[in-house]
């Protein structure tokens, strides 16, 4: 297996770079490639004495300074279903509080935030709030609200196609009753922050609530509820008003314990919530925008930050790990999230499975993996659609080993290639009419682990022949073009298993709810339907993805989930980088955090998903303060 020098000092350049990969030797000559063997993931950390359990009387006077990513434009606005410039995922954790914190680690743990009890008996679930919860300006917090919060989700989350009917029972309680069973689906209920006061979000829910009582219709072979034509078109008329809504930030009603006090172009201020029903034992919250990879550098070098989980290249990693290595505490944190390259199937050459076969075997992922971020896992060679992390639990490895290993081969890549009639000519693949098809990869420039792994796979894909156009693009240009028809290969976190650590979810993701995937739109209620292009069977993902959901028989959704693995390795509609572990580091040695094991990947209800998610479990808790 040969690698070009160019290939070659791309990876070493981004091993030696503080910012992007930087442009090297342009020779065409080859040398030997490493063997391919598997890569081991990064979790070098700091190595002193300290724990996470800072010792000390409580000190109130300190700002917590965390990472955040949202807008940083005047477009910001406080609207939570704006997920372009408003209140978006990684400020919501402070200033919206859930029903429940969800963990799978070390085992399914539900612990109750808002919500003070649940029953469930004979498809019905019923809900308690605790009393005397109140909105940031003092109003009350009740069923009200978090029926009009579920309205509001209606086209956003997968619980409306099983769930028949939600009435409220008196102020403090909540009934909703399922036309189906399964096992994910308190992880539906609980997911999703409570963000709508009645009295500002009701008359948009009353207009959902129509739709949902009124227009929805009981599918009887799926068991499922369903929207009508009518009901899309109502919906996204609802949904286009909604986000027409653009409070100021810091004037949002928040239920969580925090609202925003300032904010500007590069961070929030967070102050504590007066109403919320318990003292922070952290009163200012500092959210800092990252910028690009350089403003991200000099203000972690600066010591901006109290805690953060940014991504780093290796040589900016090893920097921090030196500077701070006296007072720097790192862990390693599990997010079940996938990085890759997904691939459009609508667009030549990429309908052909030859092509993204031979574009998969060109591909050197152990390289790849080794420039990654730290905490970076081997993704799956089989492009099997499944985390390689839950692999062990829902899969069979005699099944795993019937799979195509799309390991890197560029002999086998260019047999795929002369299987349908391309040659090549020169340094160049051409197809059979002569021409040389342009591919791009699009790649977000500020993000290590794409644009490292994206510079380099282009550079590879180029040195084997293909006429490769790579697009390097910041988040905001990048988020328009991969969601767009001209999209080609573009990286995006695919596949992944954050919310419910289940199978359903990476499918759903990979076949269904990912905008950033390449297969057919799907016209509203239309099943997604596959035919194997290698041994032509039919496959009904959407039915499929109905009864994992819906099961609790170990063996079916062993058998459904190797399906799909097949289905999914026989498409190579994505190329599988590497799974994801973010390196949480922490700089203030008085911050007193969860027990956890140093420089470890960590199995823990506290140490699980999204930082600030993160944060809000703590703070919940206590146990998460400053000592002095």
């Amino acid at each position: 297996m040969k690698i070009t020098k160019r290939v070659l000092a791309l990876l070493l350049a981004a091993m030696m770079t503080v910012g992007m990969l930087a442009g090297c030797a342009s020779q065409e000559s080859e040398a030997q490639a490493p063997e391919e063997t598997a890569v081991q993931p990064n979790l070098a950390g700091v190595d002193n004495d300290l724990t996470m359990e800072a010792e000390g009387e409580v000190d109130t006077s300190k700002v917590l300074t965390t990472l955040i990513d949202c807008d940083a434009t005047p477009a910001f606005n406080g609207n939570p279903y704006d997920e372009t410039a408003g209140i978006n995922w990684s400020i919501q954790p402070f200033m919206y509080d859930y029903l429940a914190f969800f963990s799978p680690m070390p085992e399914r743990t539900f612990k109750n935030s808002l919500m003070e009890s649940y029953t469930y008996e004979d498809l019905v679930m019923t809900i308690k709030l605790l009393p005397d919860l109140k909105w940031s300006d003092g109003s009350a917090l009740n069923a009200d609200d978090v029926l009009t919060n579920f309205y509001c989700d209606l086209t956003a989350t997968t619980l409306w196609n099983y769930m028949e009917k939600i009435e409220k029972v008196d102020d403090l309680t909540i009934r909703m009753t399922f036309c189906q069973d399964s096992p994910l689906l308190l992880n539906l209920v609980v997911r999703n922050p409570i963000r709508t006061p009645d009295e500002i979000y009701g008359k948009w829910a009353e207009q959902y609530k129509d739709v949902a009582e009124n227009m929805r219709v009981y599918d009887e072979e799926s068991k499922t509820m369903k929207f009508t034509d009518e009901d899309n078109k109502k919906n996204a008329a609802i949904k286009q008003d909604l986000l027409s809504f653009k409070p100021a930030p810091d004037e949002v009603v928040c239920s969580g314990p925090y609202v925003i006090d300032k904010y500007n172009t590069s961070e929030i201020l967070f102050k504590a919530n007066p109403e919320y029903r318990q003292e922070m034992l952290i009163p200012t919250i500092r959210g800092l925008r990252p910028g690009d990879s350089q403003a991200f550098a000099t203000a972690l070098l600066g010591n901006e930050y109290t805690i953060e989980n940014g991504g780093l290249n290796l040589d900016m990693s090893a920097q921090i790990d030196a500077k701070y290595a006296d007072t720097m505490r790192k862990i390693f944190v599990p997010e079940l999230s996938q990085i890759g390259y997904t691939m459009n199937v609508q667009a030549y050459p990429l309908d052909k499975p030859e092509v993204r076969k031979a574009i998969s075997m060109a591909i050197d992922r152990n390289s790849l993996l080794a420039v990654a971020e730290p905490g970076s896992f081997s993704g799956s060679l089989q492009n099997s659609g499944l985390l390689p992390s839950l692999e062990g639990t829902y899969a069979d490895q005699s099944f795993v080993d019937t799979l195509t290993k799309y390991e890197y081969n560029p002999d086998e890549a260019a047999k795929l290639l002369e299987s349908i009639g391309w040659t090549k000519q020169g340094n160049m693949w051409v197809d059979e009419k002569g021409e040389s098809p342009v591919i791009s990869i699009a790649t977000i420039s500020s993000w290590p682990s794409f644009m490292m792994t994206g510079e380099a796979m282009s550079q590879m894909l180029t040195d084997f022949g293909f006429n490769i156009d790579f697009k390097p693009m910041e988040f905001g240009l990048w988020n328009d073009f991969t969601r767009a028809d001209e999209k080609m290969i573009c990286c995006t976190f695919v596949a992944q298993a954050p919310t419910y650590a289940h199978p359903w979810e990476c499918f759903n993701d990979l076949f269904v709810a990912n905008t950033r995937t390449g297969w057919e739109k799907l016209e509203p209620g239309q099943d997604r339907i596959f035919t194997d292009p290698v041994d032509g069977k039919e496959y009904n993902v959407t039915e499929m993805l109905r009864k994992m959901f819906t099961t609790y028989d170990d063996a079916e959704l062993k058998d459904l989930t190797q399906q799909l693995m097949k289905l999914s390795n026989d498409l190579c509609g994505f190329i599988s980088v590497l799974e994801k572990g973010a390196p949480v580091r922490i700089y203030d040695p008085k911050l007193h955090l969860p027990e956890a094991e140093m420089n470890a990947l960590q199995t823990s209800y506290y140490y699980f998903g999204d930082l600030n998610v993160m944060l809000a479990k703590m703070l919940h808790d206590n146990q998460i303060y400053f000592t002095k």
